[in-house]
């Protein structure tokens, strides 16, 4: 089990852009209204805020979070936030639930990726669980199709980066579904903890005995650099694979020329 002395029981903690479902999706998670949330387009979570339930034998401690992900709110209370997030999952989070609309996965919420890799550090997606939430608002189609129409890519790149690990989830769940729905992505999140050796995530925040805004804006600065430099790496060989096809194509184009034309 992943409780130990240091943290007892099963941290998760719940990210996403404003109205993506996190709050509801904590409700679901813990089987009863323990976090504030509604259906419409307005905000509801303006602070993190944690509750405890139970997961079998398990203490599960479930962590919902404000508009952390989003790089327009104030510095200041951003800051402050993220600050109250690290205390709330300190020693750190066992596993992240990454909470995006079924079908709605736009440039914003890539750039909330981003930002959550320049809060928690970019091997952060290694815990991360992508949940697909308000599948019950869908349109028909398999899980599969959805995934499959995002004309970008990106929500499957994403999927690629958390290992694969993603799942629908209807907020609206009750019953027999929600204990079914609940029971499927539990398993993720034990996926996840033995892929990471039982060990939570944590990073050099979690460590500080006095996270000051300072210091949030210090360990931010780090990771947004750490984040950008494996950017470049990887778009390195994409980047070498074009230049080859430009050098293949111009090459082509003068023995072509070279052929036809006649020779006096």
């Amino acid at each position: 089990l992943p409780g130990d002395s240091e943290g007892s029981g099963l941290r998760l903690l719940l990210v996403g852009r404003s109205r993506a479902g996190k709050s509801s999706t904590g409700n679901i998670l813990l089987g009863e209204r323990v976090f504030r949330s509604n259906f419409g387009t307005q905000t509801v979570t303006s602070s993190c805020s944690q509750a405890q339930g139970r997961w079998g034998d398990e203490d599960v401690t479930v962590i919902d979070t404000a508009d952390i992900l989003n790089p327009r709110i104030a510095i200041r209370q951003a800051y402050k936030e993220i600050s109250h997030c690290v205390r709330l999952s300190s020693p750190g989070p066992h596993a992240l639930l990454l909470v995006t609309k079924l079908g709605q996965f736009f440039e914003e919420d890539t750039k909330a990726v981003q930002r959550l890799q320049d809060i928690f550090g970019v091997h952060v997606l290694r815990h991360t669980v992508v949940l697909l939430a308000h599948a019950e608002e869908a349109a028909e189609g398999s899980l599969q199709e959805h995934l499959c129409s995002d004309s970008s890519n990106a929500l499957l790149d994403l999927i690629l980066q958390c290992g694969r690990r993603y799942c629908s989830f209807h907020t609206r769940a009750v019953g027999a579904q929600r204990d079914q729905q609940v029971a499927k992505l539990m398993a993720m999140v034990y996926q996840v903890v033995r892929e990471n050796g039982g060990k939570w995530y944590g990073n050099a925040m979690f460590l500080e005995p006095s996270l000051t805004q300072e210091k949030v804006e210090y360990h931010m600065g780090r990771h947004k650099a750490e984040r950008k430099m494996m950017e470049r790496s990887s778009a390195l060989p994409c980047r070498m694979l074009v230049g080859f096809k430009v050098v293949f194509f111009v090459f082509a184009m003068v023995f072509l020329n070279f052929l036809l034309v006649p020779k006096s």
